[in-house]
């Protein structure tokens, strides 16, 4: 092999011997991924439309922007990621986006599941992620493995991407604490009117009622909000429902009458209609799936 000759220059010049042979490194609570995805959005329309159809995602989502810029909102936190910069939006957080650059676009997008390292995934959370060249080249690898016909490549793709999120989580908690959040402070009227059809779930509020408190006629808010947002009230406010319906699922304790009565319903045979349309099952048949880990959507990607 032609690189025997210089095989000493890839290591320590003196390797020390350990104090206890028993005892060694260990990391009980490291990230492991399992199912991994990985896919790309074109034009701000795919982008946008796909996450409508989607609904909601129960998976983990990576994302990084290599080609034209744009604002992801979470939560109804608004994040300005340029080209280079990257986002983790963990499952169950609602997630839309707006103010795309231009088209075409290139964004990418790592979809998966996790088997334990909970507590280091959160540390990314909410956050702009700005990934050094030791990571970015692991993004690139990443990509690459997931893009190979080689059965043997995909083999290397989850350690990849685990070594990937371990060293995401190592530099952004090296970032001085002013440059961790990454919130911007634009849009704000966009947050208010999040936040008001959030309420207006529980309050019973009509759209009208929404568009007072945010100071627009509701024709005005309607078209402004569909203009910017790419979906219309109803269906944020749907979206909106159906995630807290899933949420309140998940939790054994709670009744299908509560999780109807919290997700904004007060008709038990609405909300069976909601539930119908949204996932296309029952209520129970939904929570059911939901309690076991069985529900997925076939679209669900981003």
């Amino acid at each position: 092999m032609a690189f025997i000759g210089q095989i000493s220059d890839v290591f320590p010049s003196q390797i020390s011997d350990p104090k206890n042979y028993y005892e060694g490194t260990d990391l009980p609570n490291r990230i492991i991924c399992s199912n991994v995805i990985v896919f790309e959005r074109l034009t701000w329309k795919s982008l946008q439309q796909q996450h409508v159809a989607n609904r909601m995602h129960h998976r983990y989502v990576l994302m990084r922007v290599l080609k034209s810029s744009g604002i992801v909102s979470v939560d109804g936190q608004n994040y300005q990621l340029d080209v280079g910069d990257a986002l983790l939006v963990t499952p169950y957080q609602f997630h839309h986006y707006i103010e795309i650059e231009s088209d075409p676009l290139r964004w990418l997008f790592i979809t998966f599941e996790l088997e334990q390292g909970q507590p280091a995934l959160a540390d990314l959370s909410y956050r702009r992620l700005q990934p050094d060249l030791q990571t970015h080249q692991l993004w690139g690898e990443v990509a690459n493995l997931w893009s190979s016909e080689q059965g043997a490549s995909r083999v290397e793709l989850i350690p990849t991407l685990d070594r990937l999120l371990a060293r995401l989580h190592v530099t952004t908690l090296r970032l001085p604490q002013q440059e961790l959040e990454g919130a911007t402070t634009g849009h704000g009227w966009i947050a208010q009117v999040e936040s008001l059809i959030k309420r207006s779930v529980r309050e019973g509020w009509t759209f009208e009622e929404v568009a007072q408190r945010a100071g627009f006629s509701e024709r005005h808010l309607r078209e402004r909000f569909e203009r910017q947002m790419g979906l219309s009230l109803r269906a944020y406010r749907s979206q909106y429902q159906f995630q807290t319906a899933i949420s309140l699922m998940r939790d054994a304790k709670c009744s299908l009458a509560d999780v109807a009565e919290l997700s904004g319903f007060n008709s038990q045979p609405v909300f069976t209609r909601f539930i119908r349309r949204m996932a296309g099952r029952t209520p129970r048949e939904l929570c059911r799936q939901v309690r076991e880990g069985r529900y997925e959507q076939s679209t669900e990607l981003s």
